[in-house]
């Protein structure tokens, strides 16, 4: 009964770029759980108050620590120790504040970390107020502002995977969803290792290989050259440490368009049409990856995804990443080349959490609470 009635999704639409905010009685907790961290706030704040595990641990210890492999929890007691210093710490009662949480997978029909959270909140916390949402459309939530739509190509370049996932008035098409076991962890031990080649011995450290990451590397133009000997170096300095950058620069982003390195990483591949074929993955790169999800939906769609496509998760921060995207795809549709338009934030790591704070506040999701009476007999038609 619980997966039909979530296939049965209520056709109610929140108008979420018009929908009036409310003023709440009990401010409702955010629990936004990624596949690096788990970020916790309060609604209606920009940035989360609490983040678990912390930044500055070693990148290893820290995916070792972390209790998640995609959606299947791999150590459910420190998984709740988690929920229970953000409720210490935020000095919330579960039985009265609402708890938003959600899930670092777009399937979520058939999930045991879905189980696991909403038994533990009810049973054990006594919650009287739970939502489950999913990070797709929290992310979409959060760019409303800019694409003005309920309709989105998310592409979301996280810690673990890569996904593409188009959703069509707030909902998510499922069958057309990509997931690419490729992300921000591989390029941060590529990174280090480059490191480690130059001398360096230390551990290595979460935030000053993200300050890297994310400041200093860049991705060439599209059909763009670069020879190793012509990229100009920077000093990254670390403690007693001072690394000199040059290549590796725009090596460690091109690592996303190099199709022998990336199709290696592939576990599976979209639809290219309603018949459930597949295409040959061997060559694929991520802009390719994005043109093959639009391809697979009804050609009536094609324009208004190629216009709503929007870059979410830490890895989309490479300078220059839009703009090779976008040429990418104008050269691969030309015929949808005046639609393309690539929409990105500067805090894109957060956009769930943006787009969950934003939800909470409107009026018209107050409804989609649900009680542990509601789940018990499946009624929990919430936005999925």
């Amino acid at each position: 009964m619980f997966s039909s009635r979530l296939k049965r999704q209520d056709k109610r639409k929140i108008a979420i770029e018009d929908e009036p905010k409310v003023e709440l009685d009990l401010t409702p907790v955010l629990i936004i759980h990624g596949a690096s961290s788990t970020k916790i706030g309060i609604c209606g704040e920009k940035y989360p108050r609490l983040v678990f595990p912390e930044q500055l641990v070693d990148l290893r210890t820290r995916i070792r620590r972390f209790p998640l492999d995609g959606s299947t929890p791999t150590n459910e007691e420190l998984l709740k120790a988690y929920w229970q210093v953000s409720v210490k710490k935020l000095k919330i009662n579960p039985v009265h504040n609402p708890i938003l949480l959600s899930l670092p997978t777009a399937e979520l029909t058939e999930c045991p970390f879905r189980d696991l959270v909403q038994d533990y909140f009810y049973d054990e916390f006594l919650a009287e107020k739970l939502a489950v949402v999913s990070d797709p459309f929290l992310s979409l939530v959060a760019f409303v502002p800019q694409i003005r739509k309920l309709t989105a190509l998310i592409v979301d370049i996280g810690f673990s995977q890569i996904r593409i996932v188009p959703i069509y008035q707030t909902a998510i098409l499922w069958e057309h969803v990509a997931q690419i076991s490729f992300g921000g962890f591989e390029l941060t031990l590529q990174l280090g290792t480059w490191l480690q080649k130059q001398g360096y011995e230390g551990s290595i450290d979460a935030m000053f290989v993200r300050d890297i990451k994310e400041n200093y590397c860049y991705v060439r133009n599209h059909n763009q050259k670069i020879a190793d000997s012509e990229d100009k170096t920077i000093s990254y300095s670390i403690g007693k440490d001072v690394f000199k950058l040059g290549s590796e620069r725009w090596k460690l982003p091109e690592l996303f368009f190099f199709k022998k390195f990336f199709s290696e990483k592939v576990e599976s591949c979209p639809r290219s049409d309603f018949e459930g074929n597949k295409y040959d993955m061997n060559e694929v790169t991520l802009s390719q990856a994005i043109v093959y999800v639009i391809k697979s939906l009804n050609t009536k769609l094609w324009d208004e995804m190629c216009g709503n496509i929007c870059l979410t998760g830490g890895g989309t921060k490479f300078i220059g990443l839009k703009k090779r995207i976008e040429d990418e795809l104008k050269s691969s549709m030309p015929n949808q080349k005046d639609s393309i338009c690539i929409h990105s934030s500067q805090n894109s790591d957060l956009m769930p959490f943006i787009g969950a704070s934003k939800l909470c506040c409107l009026e018209a999701f107050q409804n989609y609470w649900r009680s542990k009476e509601d789940f018990e007999i499946g009624e929990y038609d919430l936005f999925l």
